[in-house]
């Protein structure tokens, strides 16, 4: 991607923000299409997650266990998440959205 373009976008998206209208304002009054706005915001997105993609050598996992018999939760847990020295305990196993965002979170740090 051409540097100049890059920051000339960038530069763009920093204005709009800061200008407090929405996107298809801010377009129409700098007389942008609002389509290429968009085009760009995610060219510039893609190339900058690009080389974090291939940083992450191995694929994530997190160990997920149902509690045993002996532990002391059992009543209170239908699932128990153990990662990275946290713990996520979920009253309801059927709780999914709860441990993917407590799966993407951690992976982040």
């Amino acid at each position: 991607m051409d540097e100049s373009k890059r920051q000339l976008w960038e530069g763009r998206f920093e204005e709009q923000v800061n200008s407090g209208m929405t996107v298809d304002a801010w377009c129409t009054s700098e007389q942008l299409n609002k389509y290429t706005y968009y085009y760009w915001k995610q060219r510039i997105r893609k190339a900058k997650m690009e080389p974090m993609e291939k940083e992450t050598t191995a694929p994530l996992f997190a160990k997920l266990e149902m509690p045993t018999a002996s532990d002391e939760r059992l009543p209170a847990a239908g699932l128990i998440i153990r990662w990275r020295g946290f713990e996520l305990v979920l009253s309801d196993h059927r709780d999914i959205t709860l441990a993917t965002q407590f799966i993407r979170q951690f992976s982040q740090s």
